[in-house]
């Protein structure tokens, strides 16, 4: 089966405040770039706060999700892609591409930096409106020279971008944590408040404030990725996958699985079996 790239390149401006109104996770890469504004970005199972020129890289199937920082005006690009992009230039290189070791990252580059790499964002921009002869290939070739960038920056850098760190921040962590550590059990949140010595009103109020996500919407999603995986390494049945992620129907595992994935769980585990080895 041939498959056939996937690769897109949008910007976008918006004034005032903006929160993304749906949690986001997907079987494509993500390079995010605040051109202007402040934000927050939920990434990694931690808070960033983004100024202007901050570059995010977003893994496949990583729980991500941008809210505002005050109510000023902002501007980013955003560019998706699959393996399937970057798999010609893989096969005739000396392996595996820079940035592509499992995890999402926050960079924030010198103003040099944030020139050479807008140079390439708006070539790719003008690439994706002008759709030339040849459009796809050509931006294929940009993308490749901008991860490569990207990678140099990141090994040029003495320390990463620090998370958030405020108290009420800290102790979403340590919840984000035991959530990821216990999603497979029946989780209510008087039991979650409980534990962590707060009330239910509290902890809804400030895991929405940090992450962006409601507690459950992040349980779900946690849970749907843990079956992502179980789908692609395993060959266990539909109903073994839903009770080892969590669910406690097999009905409501399709119904949410298909939701956020587009697909239902046999279509993805036929899907994703198929594919060549990643790039």
């Amino acid at each position: 089966m041939v498959h056939v790239p996937m690769l897109s390149v949008e910007k976008m401006k918006r004034t005032g405040s903006f929160d993304m109104d749906f949690s986001h996770m997907h079987d494509t890469y993500e390079i995010y770039y605040l051109l202007s504004g402040e934000r927050f970005y939920y990434i990694h199972d931690r808070v960033y706060a983004l100024q202007a020129g901050d570059v995010v890289f977003i893994h496949k199937n990583q729980l991500h999700r941008t809210t505002s920082k005050g109510r000023n005006p902002h501007e980013r690009i955003l560019i998706n892609f699959d393996d399937a992009s970057v798999r010609p230039f893989v096969e005739m290189g000396p392996g595996q591409l820079p940035l592509f070791g499992g995890e999402s990252y926050l960079l924030r580059p010198s103003v040099q930096e944030q020139g050479r790499i807008a140079d390439l964002l708006f070539l790719m921009l003008r690439e994706e409106k002008e759709g030339q002869l040849w459009r796809m290939p050509y931006l294929q070739t940009l993308l490749i020279q901008l991860l490569i960038l990207l990678s140099r920056i990141r090994e040029g850098k003495a320390e990463p971008v620090k998370p958030e760190f405020t108290e009420p921040q800290q102790r979403v962590y340590r919840i984000v944590e035991y959530l990821n550590g216990h999603y497979a059990g029946p989780l209510r949140l008087e039991e979650i408040a409980e534990r962590f010595f707060i009330s239910t009103t509290y902890l809804c109020r400030i895991f929405k404030q940090t992450t962006g996500f409601t507690v459950v919407e992040y349980l779900t999603y946690v849970r749907v990725r843990e079956a992502q995986a179980l789908l692609v390494r395993t060959d266990w049945k539909i109903t073994k996958i839903a009770e080892e992620a969590g669910f406690d129907s097999i009905a409501h595992f399709g119904r949410v699985f298909k939701k956020i994935t587009g697909r239902s769980p046999l279509q993805y585990r036929k899907q994703k079996k198929a594919e060549p080895a990643n790039a």
